[in-house]
């Protein structure tokens, strides 16, 4: 199975109707560090969904990956009915990420990873 077959399906576990989004942290020798998919949550005022970068960093701090892995690479993939689709992290999970020494893959509105 390859990394987007993996990735699209950790996203239909998502409970958000309009767009399921995933992300993989794999090692540098592409052993998967953890998953993570966006989700909807109650009862947290102002907030609706937790996006999956967001829910994959919180993973890979509880996890201490950070200290024991060099060259973490994240694959966000979003999936709606007619497939993959643009899944480039919004300027929140942007932020986030670049404060970690990651290297970040997303799938384009084409469908290819970029």
């Amino acid at each position: 199975m390859t990394s987007q077959e993996i990735a699209i399906r950790i996203a239909r576990y998502s409970n958000v109707k309009r767009a399921k989004v995933s992300a993989i942290a794999f090692s540098h020798s592409g052993e998967i560090i953890a998953s993570a998919h966006n989700r909807r949550v109650c009862g947290i005022p102002g907030i609706w969904t937790e996006h999956a970068e967001e829910v994959i960093i919180y993973k890979l701090n509880k996890l201490k990956a950070f200290n024991r892995f060099k060259n973490i690479t994240i694959l966000v993939i979003r999936v709606n009915a007619r497939g993959i689709t643009m899944s480039k992290p919004c300027k929140k999970c942007q932020t986030l990420l670049k404060q970690y020494p990651i290297s970040v893959l997303y799938s384009g509105w084409d469908g290819q990873i970029h």
